[in-house]
C-alpha cells in the first residue's frame, strides 16, 4: 500500500460487489484517495468533480486515441479511422463535425411525435394487466426504433445488432474483457449501405453517404465505406445504450421515491429537472478511460506518461464539494451541471436525443402508470465494466400486484395430471443466473414440454433421450431472436449440463427435480 491506495480503500472495476453499488467505494476514494492507483490492473483513477472535469477537458494530456475503455488502453487495441469517440484532433474534429449538424437539440426535439408514438405502441398493450418491464417493454424498444428511424434500418436487424453490442459490453465477473480481436464493424449493415447508395432517402445513412469534408491530408473527399460502417455501429450501439439504462434507472429510483414521483405526475414541468437528477445520481456510463500522453500530477502525486487513467463520473456526480446533500435524490435541487455526458470536446454527441427520449418516456409512463413498484427479486443488472444498468426490471402497479415467481407450485397440478416431470433449472448466463421451470412428458426416446421463466414461456423442441442424457432446443425472441441448444445429464433428482446461446456463447446449468 502507498499514499495512492491507503489501507481500507479499494475499487475494482470488474468486481460485482462494486458494480451492484459502487457509491460507498466512490465516497472513500473521494475522501481518502482522490488520486487512486490499482496495482492489480495498473491504472490510476480520480473521483472528485474538479479532477474529473479537468481530465475530460485536457485533451492534450489525457488522449482518447488509445480508447476510452480500460482494457482497450491496456491491450493497446488499434483504433481504426472513424471511431470518433476514440479519436484525437484532427481526426476527431473532422469526423465529429459531420455528425454535429444532425444531432442538434432542434432536430432532436422535432422527433417528439415519433418518440411518443413508439412509447405508446410499447406501453398501451400493458395498461390493462398493470405489469410491465422497464427494459424489455420500453428501454430495449423505444430507443432502438428511434435509431432505426434515423438510420433507415428495420427494427428486426437493429435488435440483432443491439444484442451483439450488449454482449460485447458484458464481462465475466472478476475478469477484464479481451479486446485484442475486437472489431468496430458489425457485419449486419453492409447491405443497407449498398442499397442506400443506390436509393437515397431522407435519413442519416444517406447524409453520411453524401457528406463531403476536408480530411487530415487536406484532401476534399467523401467518407469511405468502412468509415460509414463504423459511424453506424457507434450510433446504433451508443444511441440505444444510454437511453435504455436511463429508462431503467428512472423506474428503479422513482419507485424508491414515490412522493417525488407523485409531484412529477401532478406537475409535468418537473420532468426535465427530474431527468437531470436521474442522470446525476445513476449515470449510465459511470467511468471514462483515457491514456496519459505526458507526465502530469494530481494532488501532488505524479502520473507518468503511458499510464491508463479512469475518470470516475459516478463519483464526481456525488461530490459534496459540488453538490449539496450529494447522496440524496432531489428533483428540486439547484441546477449544477453533472458530468454524465462528459465535458468539453468529447461531450456526448447524442445527449440531446437521450434527454428528449428520457423526458418523453417518463411522461408517457406516468400517463399510463401513475404508480408502480419494481420486482427486484426478478430483476438483473447487466454485467459490464463500461456501462451500468438493468438487464431486466419487472414492475407492477398497486392494483395488479407483484407477479408470481417461477416456482414449483405454479403448475404442479397440471403437470401431475399430464404425467409430466418438472425441473427447476438455473442457467448461469453472462447477465446473471436465469431461473426457469421445465415441464416435460417422455415418449420413448423423445419428449415434449415447455419452459417457463420471468422472460416468458417457450416450447421445448426436438427433445431427445439417450440413457441419462437429455437434449433439446428452444427458440427465444429476447434479447434477440436466437435458437438455444441444451444438453444435460441426469443423476437421480439432479441435472447438470450446458446451453449453447447462439451469439452469446455457452453457459452451464444445474437443475433439481420438483
Amino acid at each position: 500500500m502507498n499514499a495512492l491506495s491507503p489501507p481500507g480503500v479499494h475499487w475494482d472495476p470488474y468486481d460485482q460487489k462494486y458494480f451492484a453499488n459502487p457509491y460507498p467505494a466512490f465516497a472513500r476514494l473521494r475522501e481518502q484517495a482522490p488520486l487512486y492507483y490499482n496495482e492489480q490492473y495498473d491504472f490510476y483513477a480520480v473521483s472528485r468533480y474538479e479532477d474529473v472535469e479537468r481530465g475530460l477537458l485536457d485533451r492534450d494530456t489525457f488522449i482518447s486515441g488509445k480508447g476510452g475503455i480500460l482494457e482497450m488502453i491496456k491491450q493497446n487495441v488499434p483504433i481504426p479511422p472513424g471511431v470518433f469517440i476514440f479519436e484525437d484532433p484532427p481526426l476527431h474534429t473532422m469526423h465529429r463535425s459531420l455528425l454535429t449538424r444532425v444531432f442538434t437539440p432542434k432536430k432532436m426535439n422535432a422527433l417528439e411525435p415519433q418518440i411518443r408514438a413508439f412509447c405508446a405502441k410499447a406501453l398501451d398493450p400493458l395498461v390493462a394487466g398493470g405489469r410491465f418491464n422497464f427494459i424489455d417493454d420500453l428501454g430495449a424498444e423505444m430507443p432502438l426504433r428511434v435509431i432505426g428511424m434515423l438510420l433507415g434500418i428495420p427494427d428486426e436487424d437493429l435488435k440483432n445488432a443491439q444484442a451483439r453490442v450488449n454482449e460485447n459490453l458484458r464481462t465475466e465477473a472478476g475478469q477484464a474483457s479481451d479486446y485484442t480481436d475486437h472489431s468496430f464493424i458489425d457485419e449486419g449493415y453492409e447491405e443497407y449501405i449498398d442499397w442506400r447508395a443506390k436509393n437515397p432517402s431522407d435519413d442519416l445513412m444517406t447524409e453520411l453517404l453524401k457528406a463531403e469534408f476536408v480530411d487530415e491530408t487536406g484532401t476534399n473527399r467523401k467518407l469511405t465505406r468502412e468509415e460509414i460502417l463504423i459511424f453506424i455501429n457507434i450510433i446504433a450501439g451508443a444511441g440505444n445504450e444510454t437511453t435504455n439504462r436511463l429508462i431503467g434507472w428512472t423506474g428503479k429510483v422513482l419507485a424508491e421515491h414515490p412522493a417525488q414521483r407523485r409531484q412529477i405526475y401532478e406537475n409535468r414541468g418537473l420532468i426535465p429537472q427530474a431527468i437531470e437528477e436521474l442522470l446525476r445520481v445513476e449515470p449510465p456510463g459511470p467511468v471514462v478511460g483515457r491514456y496519459v500522453a505526458k507526465d502530469t500530477e494530481f494532488h501532488g502525486q505524479k502520473i507518468p506518461a503511458g499510464s491508463a487513467i479512469l475518470f470516475l463520473v459516478g463519483a464526481a456526480n456525488r461530490d459534496p464539494r459540488k453538490f449539496t446533500d450529494s447522496e440524496t435524490f432531489d428533483i428540486h435541487r439547484r441546477r449544477v451541471p453533472h458530468l454524465t455526458f462528459g465535458y468539453g470536446f468529447h461531450s456526448c454527441l447524442g445527449n440531446a436525443l437521450a434527454r428528449i427520449e428520457g423526458r418523453i418516456a417518463l411522461d408517457e409512463l406516468l400517463n399510463r402508470f401513475p404508480e408502480w413498484d419494481v420486482d427486484l427479486d426478478n430483476a438483473h443488472l447487466s454485467s459490464t465494466s463500461t456501462v451500468r444498468g438493468w438487464e431486466t426490471l419487472p414492475a407492477y402497479t398497486p392494483k395488479a400486484g407483484k407477479a408470481t415467481s417461477v416456482t414449483a407450485t405454479a403448475t404442479a397440478e397440471e403437470a401431475a395430471a399430464a404425467g409430466a416431470e418438472k425441473w427447476k433449472i438455473v442457467l448461469k448466463t453472462p447477465m446473471g443466473p436465469q431461473e426457469m421451470v421445465m415441464s416435460i412428458t417422455r415418449d420413448g426416446d423423445g419428449f415434449t414440454g415447455r419452459i417457463e421463466s420471468p422472460m416468458g414461456s417457450e416450447n421445448v423442441n426436438a427433445g431427445k433421450i439417450d440413457g441419462e442424457t437429455l437434449s433439446w432446443t428452444m427458440e427465444v425472441t429476447k434479447p434477440a431472436k436466437i435458437k438455444l441448444s441444451f444438453e444435460v445429464k441426469l443423476d437421480g433428482d439432479t441435472m447438470t449440463g450446458h446451453a449453447k446461446l447462439g451469439m452469446f456463447g455457452k453457459s452451464s446449468l444445474t437443475g433439481q427435480r420438483i
